[in-house]
Parts: structure tokens; C-alpha cells; sequence
């Protein structure tokens, strides 16, 4: 029952630019707490808040790609950031969620599912066939999760270097 209660609590909105600092914040602690064993403390701990903030503030006003919170009792938990596919060798039907992150504490508490799953009624409506995400390779709770939701691999990796370290992205894929 609490499960039900939680993700029945939940409401999801566009982000306004007035959720940029929030998100912001949530971006930054999310990536700390996530990637701690994949990428340096020091790069982690050198995450600004102010210039992730910047960031999704233009985002947000530019409106691409839409980013959507989750919130509780006008408390935001999490975002995702979402749009048509950056990839090359995706048509005008692949949608692609660019970012998708929820704040530390409030994980495995039914946000993420409902963001992705409000994510892929919205790039249904618009006609989107398919939708993509890129996941660190190490990050097995990730893959863990978005496996769960019913995306699969589609072979297609890709290397790029952050933090200092070279780290592999794996792309998965699901039809909606």
C-alpha cells in the first residue's frame, strides 16, 4: 500500500525557469551520490550548483529539450530531460531522454518510473516511435533500472571522457 500511496502523491509538470536551482541542485547531489566508484572525488566535489543552475535555466526558457519535475506537495524530487534523438543514426521518430535524476533521498520511491513513463506519453502523443537513453556501462543500478522499465540494449556504445576519466556509455532503446 505505501508503494501505491507514493506514486499516487506524485504529480509531474514542465519545469518553469524558476525550478532551475532546484534541479540544479538535484543534478549535482544525484551525480555525487551515483558515480562516487566510477569518477573522482575531486572532480564529484567540484560539481558547481550555480553553473549547472545557468545551464538549466536557458534550457528551460529555450524550451529543448522539455525537462519535466516530479514533486510532492510542491516539493520537487527528481527531473528528466528529454527530446528528439542526438544520434546520428536515429530518424525523426527516436526520441532520446537526455538526463533523468532524482535527489538521493528520495530514490526508489516510484519518481523515476513515473517521469520516464510521463516522458514516453508525451513523446507518444507527439508521434515519437521509439525512445533511446544513453547509462554509464558501471552504473549497474541504472541499467538495473532502466531494464526493469523495459528498455533493452541495442549494442551501440560509445566512449567520452569526463572527469578526467574515459568512461563507456552503452545505449538502450524501447518502443512506445
Amino acid at each position: 500500500m505505501t508503494a501505491d500511496y507514493l506514486r499516487t502523491a506524485l504529480s509531474v509538470r514542465l519545469a518553469r525557469a524558476d525550478d532551475a536551482a532546484e534541479i540544479a541542485r538535484i543534478h549535482v547531489k544525484a551525480w555525487q551520490a551515483a558515480y562516487r566508484s566510477i569518477f573522482p572525488a575531486g572532480f564529484l566535489d567540484s560539481l558547481s550548483i550555480p553553473k549547472r543552475r545557468a545551464l538549466w535555466s536557458e534550457l528551460i526558457t529555450r524550451g529543448n529539450p522539455r525537462v519535466m519535475v516530479a514533486q510532492r506537495n510542491d516539493f520537487v524530487l527528481g527531473w528528466i530531460a528529454w527530446g528528439a534523438s542526438r544520434d546520428h543514426d536515429k530518424g525523426r521518430t527516436d526520441a532520446e531522454v537526455e538526463a533523468i535524476y532524482i535527489d538521493p533521498p528520495h530514490w526508489r520511491q516510484g519518481a523515476g518510473r513515473v517521469l520516464i513513463e510521463e516522458a514516453i506519453n508525451a513523446a507518444a502523443s507527439e508521434g515519437y516511435r521509439e525512445m533511446t537513453l544513453w547509462a554509464l556501462e558501471e552504473n549497474a543500478c541504472g541499467l538495473r533500472f532502466y531494464k526493469a522499465l523495459g528498455f533493452a540494449l541495442d549494442g551501440v556504445f560509445r566512449t567520452e571522457r569526463v572527469g578526467g576519466c574515459e568512461v563507456c556509455e552503452t545505449r538502450l532503446h524501447m518502443t512506445i
